[in-house]
This record gives structure tokens, sequence and C-alpha cells, in this order.
């Protein structure tokens, strides 16, 4: 960083904008017969769980119960963090914001109300098996399997990267 002396004995640090990676909030939100939530994407056309990015002042659990809202009309409350993942460990190929790097918190929810359906951002929900999973968007899979997992084993511990 460089200074500049502003009076006598005090200085201001000049800095660079950091960059840094953007944070994600991902939710597997698994029903009784153990299929998984999954939204099919407006914008790229491949499936993945709800999520999004938090909005300045809001924290992680707060976006992924807002995000889950905006997209597929389900209320649901957050039960536990899964994990954290990071787009360091999967290539881009279909998500169309290629180039940014992403720090995923990804939450274990379930529905308390609302009724699901299609909105601007998800042209299409379901529910699905692990092994009739449909084409997921760019880094889901691992995200989505271990959450499979996790409905398993319960002891798992928290997957970090």
């Amino acid at each position: 960083s460089k200074q500049k002396k502003i009076k006598s004995n005090y200085y201001v640090f000049i800095m660079k904008k950091p960059v840094t990676p953007l944070v994600g909030v991902d939710v597997f939100i698994p029903d009784s017969e153990s299929r998984v939530l999954l939204i099919k994407r407006t914008d790229n056309g491949f499936w993945c769980t709800p999520g999004g990015s938090p909005d300045l002042g809001e924290t992680p659990e707060e976006c992924g119960v807002r995000e889950v809202l905006e997209e597929t009309g389900f209320e649901i409350k957050i039960n536990r963090l899964l994990g954290v993942f990071s787009s360091l460990k999967y290539e881009s190929v279909n998500y169309p914001w290629k180039g940014r790097e992403y720090l995923h918190c990804f939450f274990m929810g379930e529905i308390i109300g609302g009724v699901g359906s299609p909105t601007d951002e998800a042209e299409e929900i379901g529910w699905f098996y692990r092994d009739q999973l449909p084409p997921l968007s760019d880094g889901h899979e691992p995200r989505i399997n271990y959450g499979f997992d996790f409905l398993e084993n319960a002891q798992l511990p928290h997957y970090f990267e």
C-alpha cells in the first residue's frame, strides 16, 4: 500500500479496492422421500439447489430463507450448515457469470409453508432422487451429493474446502 502524508504526524494509507471471492448461499431441502428440491435456472437452463448471494446487512441464513422464497415460493427454516465449498474446485462451463470466484455456504433446510411454483429466476422446480438428477449447473453436483450423503449418515462432519 502507499501512504500519503496529510498533516505532520498523520498518514492515510491508500489501498486498492480488495478483490475477494463473492459469497453464495445454497440450500439443500429434502422431502420425506429423500428427494431434493431443485430449480431449473432461467439464465442457463441447468438445475441447482435454490440460493444466491446475500444482500448487504443480511446474514447467510437470512439469505438462504429469502432466496428459497424468491425462487420457489416455499417458506423454509435453516436447520444446519452442511459445509463450505469453493468455486476453485470446479470448472465454470455453463454458469452465466464466468470468471467470478465464490465461497458457497451450503445449508440444509426444511419447508414450513408456502406453495411451490416457478418464478422469474426458476422456470421449473422439481423433486429429485439421487440417482435421477437432471443436468446440473456448475459446482452443484458435489454439494448435492454431500447433502444426500448427510441424509444417509447424519454423523458426517461439516464439509470444508
